[in-house]
C-alpha cells in the first residue's frame, strides 16, 4: 500500500539536540562543512541479534534487521518479545541489566567533516492502514482495504452493504487484518534526545499470541546542510501463556515443582471410582488451575498500582478463567450429572477458583451387577478470554452385591521415590474400594526389616509417610526398597492381604555437574571441554591426584585462580533464603594457607557478592573443606545465574560440590537444644568440667520471657560435654551420611592480652560416638578469638570422611563402621580453664 504519514509530537528539545555533545548556539563551533553524513549500515545489526530463526524458537528475545520495503527504502527493524527484560546496561560503568533499551537514531552515521554536530529531525509516524474494524466510521472511507477483508468474512450482504457487526465479528476482522493493538508513542516507547528507548515488558498487559504493537517513524539526521533520510521499525511481539494446571502443596498456593528439573509438576485430570450404592460425591474439576498471565498481572499491579489509570481502556481488558461447557458422555442416565448442581468459587483477580461438580451414582444401581463398571468421561473447557484448553474428568462406576468386603484391583502397590524428592505421604487405601460406600480401615500391618524408624513416620494408621532426608545414606542410584503387608476392613468384613512396596533410589544432591554425576569434578581425566577454566598453566589433572574415582587436580602455584563457568552449576535451584555448603576436599603444604570461594555474578567474574576463606594447616593427608552459607542473598532469584572462583594454594585437589539442604524438625536428633524450660535436656559432662543452666548462657538476651542456655567450664583438665545414647534420638546416623551439629557458642573467660595479642583461640571438637565400641566420627575446629558475642557454628559430621584435620586426627576411626545398630552419644569438648555458653544445639542430616 502506498505509505501515509502524520507529524509525530516530539519533545521540542529534540530538533535542537546533536549527536556530538549538543549545547546551545553559542557553544557551536562554526567550521567548514563540505562533505555529507555517511551511513554504515552494517552497524544496524547487533551481533548474535539478528536470526529470525532464533528468534522464532526462542533462544534470542529480540532482534535487529535492516531490508528494502516495497518502496525500495531501507527499514532498520527490532523485534522485541515482550518478555524481554534484560538488557545491557547503557551505563558502561554499571553491570547491572536494565529492563529497557535504547536505539540511537545516529547508529552508524558518521561525519568527516570534524567537529560537525549532527541533528535528528522531522520525526514523523508511518501510518500502516485504517482500521476495518470500525464498520461504520473507518471501513466505509477506505473501500480499497476494508472490503476484501469484510468480503472473505461474509459481512458485505447482497445489496453491497456492510451487516451490522458484533463485537466477536470485529475481533475477527483485526486478526484478519492483523493491525497493531498500539502505533503510537504510549506505554513501552519513549523519545528521549536523540534515542528511543523501548520497555517491552509494558506492553504485557495489553498483548497476546499474534498481537503486536508498532512505532514506525521517519526522521531525518542532518548536518545542518545536508540530510540523510532515515527509517526505524519497532515491533513489540505479544506472549501469552494458556491456562495450566499445576500441583499445589496441601493447604498452599505454592507450586510443587520438580526437584530435578525444577519444572511445575502438572496436576493430573480428576479420576474418580466410586460404587452404584456411594452417596453422590463432588469433584473440584478446577483443582490446580493457573494462568501465569494473571500471576504477572498481580505482580504489576502491586509495583505500579491500579492498571486502568495507566492503559486505555480499549488497550486493557482484565483476563478472567472460567470453565464452560461441561459435557456428559452420550448414553449417561439422568440425574447422574447435573450442572445446576455444581458450586462454584470466584475472585476478582483471577477468576474461577474452584468448580465442584456433583456426581450420582445411584441410576446405575439397577443398571450393573457385580463385576460390572462404566466408565465416563466428562470434557469441558478452561477458558482465559483467548485461549481455550481442553480438559476431562472420569468417574468409574463400580456395580455391587448386597454386601461387598473392600477389595482392590493390584495386590501389590508399587511406588517409587528418589532421595531428591519432597516428603511424600503414600495412602495405603489408594486403589482400594468398599463397594457398599463403608470407610475403610488398615488392619494386621507390618513393616518389613528396615521400612520402620528414622525418615518413616508411621502415626497415621492409614499412610506411610516418608521423608528421603532419613535415607541419604543411598548413593546415586542405589536402590533400597521400604515393604508393608495390611489388609483392608470395613469392620464388619475383611480384605485379602496387600503390600505396599516404596523403592527409595539415591538421588543426585550435587548441583556441580548434575547432568554429570559420575563426573562430579575430573573424572574425564581432564579439564578440556569441562565447565572448569583458568590455572594459567598451572592446573592438571592426574590420577596421583584423586581423593576418590581415579582422578583429580594438581596445582602448582600459589594463588591460582580456577573458575567453574554458570554451564557447570544446576542454576535455578538455589533462590533467597535458602541453606546450602560448598564442599571440597584438599592436600596443601602451606602452613595455615587457605582456599578462597567466591561467587560471580551472572558469571562475570568481575561482579562478586560472596566471598569466603577456607584455612588449611600444611599437610599431606586430605582434610575436608566446608562452607556453610545460611539465607541465601538476595541475589539468588529463579532466573539468576552465577559461576565459582576458587583461589587455591599449591595442592591437590578434588571432589568439590555445592549442595543445598534444609533443615526439618522431625528428623532432628536432639529431643531438647533449646533449653526452653530452663533444663538441661539431658546434656551432662564428664572429665573436669561443670555445667549450669543460666539465663547469661541463652543467644538472645534482654528479652522479657525467661530463656536458657548451658553454661559450662573446664577445670585444669578439661571435660566433656556429651548427650548420651538415652537422649539422643537413635536410629538416625547411618554410614554414608552427612549431619550438621548447628549451635550458637560465647567464649567469656576468652583473654587476647594487650601484651600477647597472638593468644590462641580455644580449641572446638565435635563428634559422635559409638558408646559400645568407641567408633566415632569428629570434626576440630576453633571457637571465635570473642568473648562477648555469640556466634553460630556449623560442624559437618561426614561418617564416610577419609583424612584428618587440622592437626592431624582423621574424621572417622573407622570409614567403614556399620552404625545402623550403634548406641550414638554426641560430645563437645570443654577446654582447660574455659567457659562455653551454649544454646540453640541441633543436629540433623543434610545431603552431600
Amino acid at each position: 500500500m502506498k505509505f501515509k504519514y502524520k507529524n509525530l509530537l516530539v519533545p521540542a528539545v529534540m530538533t535542537a539536540l546533536y549527536g556530538c555533545g549538543g549545547g546551545t548556539d553559542n557553544d557551536i563551533t562554526v567550521i567548514e562543512n563540505n562533505i555529507a553524513p555517511v551511513l554504515d549500515t552494517s552497524a544496524l545489526l547487533i551481533d548474535g541479534m539478528s536470526s529470525a530463526a532464533d528468534y522464532a524458537d526462542g533462544s534470542i528475545n529480540y532482534m535487529t534487521s535492516t531490508y528494502d520495503n516495497a518502496d525500495g527504502n531501507m527499514e532498520w527493524e527490532f523485534r522485541f518479545k515482550e518478555s524481554a527484560d534484560k538488557f545491557p546496561n547503557p551505563d558502561t560503568s554499571n553491570s547491572e541489566d536494565v529492563d529497557f533499551f535504547e536505539i540511537d537514531l545516529l547508529t552508524g552515521i558518521t561525519d568527516a567533516d570534524n567537529g560537525s554536530s549532527l541533528q535528528v529531525k522531522d520525526v514523523r509516524f508511518v501510518w500502516e492502514g485504517p482500521d476495518c474494524s470500525s464498520t461504520i466510521a473507518i471501513a466505509p472511507e477506505y473501500p480499497e482495504i476494508c472490503e476484501p477483508i469484510l468480503n472473505e468474512l461474509g459481512l458485505i450482504d447482497a445489496d453491497g452493504e456492510i451487516v451490522n457487526t458484533t463485537s466477536v465479528q470485529e475481533q475477527d476482522i483485526r486478526e484478519l487484518q492483523n493491525l497493531a493493538a498500539t502505533n503510537e508513542v504510549i506505554y513501552g516507547f519513549q523519545l528521549k534526545q536523540t534515542q528511543l528507548v523501548v520497555t517491552p515488558s509494558e506492553f504485557a498487559p495489553i498483548l497476546v499470541n499474534g498481537q503486536y504493537s508498532l512505532l514506525h517513524i521517519i526522521y531525518k539526521v542532518t548536518d545542518g546542510k545536508t540530510t540523510l533520510d532515515r527509517r526505524l521499525k519497532v515491533v513489540i511481539d505479544g506472549e501469552d501463556a494458556a491456562p495450566a494446571f499445576y500441583q499445589r502443596f496441601i493447604n498452599s498456593d505454592e507450586i510443587v515443582l520438580h526437584p530435578d528439573t525444577g519444572e511445575p509438576l502438572l496436576q493430573p485430570e480428576p479420576s474418580r471410582e466410586i460404587s452404584e450404592k456411594s452417596a453422590p460425591i463432588r469433584i473440584d474439576i478446577a483443582a490446580g488451575i493457573y494462568d501465569q498471565d494473571i500471576v504477572d498481572i498481580e505482580e504489576l499491579k502491586d509495583e505500579v498500582g491500579d492498571l486502568t489509570n495507566i492503559y486505555r481502556a480499549q488497550d486493557y481488558t482484565a483476563e478472567r478463567l472460567e470453565i464452560i461447557g461441561i459435557t456428559a458422555p452420550e448414553g449417561t442416565p439422568e440425574g447422574v450429572f447435573n450442572n445446576a448442581k455444581s458450586t462454584i468459587k470466584w475472585s476478582e483477580e483471577q477468576g474461577v477458583v474452584e468448580y465442584n461438580v456433583e456426581i450420582d451414582p445411584s441410576p446405575y444401581a439397577d443398571l450393573l451387577e457385580r463385576g460390572d463398571s462404566v466408565n465416563l468421561e466428562f470434557t469441558f473447557q478452561v477458558s482465559d478470554g483467548t485461549n481455550f484448553v481442553d480438559r476431562s474428568f472420569f468417574v468409574d462406576i463400580l456395580g455391587a452385591d448386597i454386601v461387598n468386603p473392600p477389595e482392590f484391583k493390584e495386590a501389590v502397590l508399587e511406588q517409587t521415590m528418589s532421595t531428591s524428592a519432597f516428603t511424600t505421604s503414600f495412602d495405603l487405601k489408594a486403589g482400594a474400594i468398599d463397594l457398599d460406600g463403608d470407610n475403610m480401615q488398615v488392619v494386621d500391618f507390618v513393616a518389613a526389616d528396615g521400612s520402620a524408624g528414622y525418615g518413616v513416620d508411621l502415626s497415621n494408621p492409614n499412610i506411610v509417610k516418608v521423608d528421603p532426608y532419613g535415607f541419604l545414606d543411598l548413593a546415586p542410584g542405589e536402590e533400597q526398597v521400604l515393604s508393608y503387608a495390611y489388609k483392608l476392613t470395613d469392620g464388619a468384613l475383611t480384605s485379602e492381604e496387600r503390600t505396599l512396596n516404596i523403592t527409595l533410589t539415591g538421588g543426585t544432591h550435587n548441583l556441580m555437574h548434575s547432568d554429570m554425576p559420575e563426573a562430579n569434578g575430573f573424572e574425564s581425566g581432564t579439564l578440556d571441554g569441562t565447565s572448569w577454566t583458568g590455572g594459567d598453566g598451572a592446573l592438571s589433572v592426574a590420577a596421583e591426584a584423586a581423593y576418590s574415582g581415579e582422578y583429580g587436580l594438581n596445582n602448582s602455584a600459589d594463588g591460582t585462580f580456577m573458575f567453574l563457568g554458570e554451564d557447570g552449576i544446576n542454576q535455578g535451584k538455589i533462590e533467597e533464603g535458602d541453606e546450602y555448603y560448598i564442599n571440597f576436599f584438599a592436600k596443601q603444604t602451606n602452613a595455615w594457607g587457605s582456599s578462597r570461594v567466591t561467587f560471580n555474578q551472572n558469571g562475570d567474574q568481575s561482579s562478586v557478592f560472596q566471598v569466603e576463606e577456607s584455612p588449611n594447616n600444611g599437610t599431606s593427608n586430605w582434610m575436608e573443606h566446608t562452607l556453610t552459607y545460611v539465607n541465601a542473598d538476595e541475589f539468588f532469584q529463579p532466573d539468576s545465574t552465577f559461576g565459582l572462583s576458587f583461589r587455591l594454594g599449591v595442592g591437590t585437589y578434588d571432589d568439590f560440590s555445592l549442595v543445598k539442604f534444609q533443615y526439618k524438625r522431625e528428623l532432628e536428633l536432639i529431643p531438647d537444644g533449646l533449653f526452653s524450660t530452663g533444663t538441661s535436656g539431658g546434656w551432662q559432662v564428664s572429665g573436669d568440667a561443670t555445667l549450669a543452666v543460666t539465663e547469661e548462657a541463652n543467644q538472645v538476651q534482654n528479652t522479657e520471657d525467661l530463656q536458657y542456655g548451658l553454661e559450662v567450664s573446664g577445670g585444669a583438665n578439661g571435660g566433656t560435654l556429651y548427650l548420651d545414647s538415652s537422649q539422643l534420638v537413635q536410629g538416625g546416623v547411618k554410614t554414608g551420611m552427612r549431619y550438621i551439629v548447628k549451635l550458637a557458642l560465647r567464649n567469656p573467660t576468652y583473654v587476647n592480652n594487650p601484651d600477647t595479642p597472638s593468644a590462641d583461640p580455644s580449641a572446638l571438637l565435635i563428634r559422635i560416638v559409638d558408646e559400645e565400641t568407641g567408633n566415632w566420627v569428629r570434626k576440630a575446629g576453633f571457637a571465635e578469638p570473642i568473648e562477648t558475642a555469640f556466634n553460630e557454628y556449623y560442624y559437618h559430621l561426614n561418617t564416610v570422611s577419609t583424612g584428618t584435620d587440622w592437626n592431624g586426627s582423621p574424621y572417622a576411626s573407622d570409614v567403614n563402621f556399620d552404625w545402623t545398630n550403634a548406641k550414638v552419644r554426641l560430645e563437645i569438648n570443654i577446654p582447660a580453664n574455659q567457659t562455653f555458653q551454649i544454646d540453640n544445639i541441633l543436629m540433623f542430616p543434610v545431603p552431600q
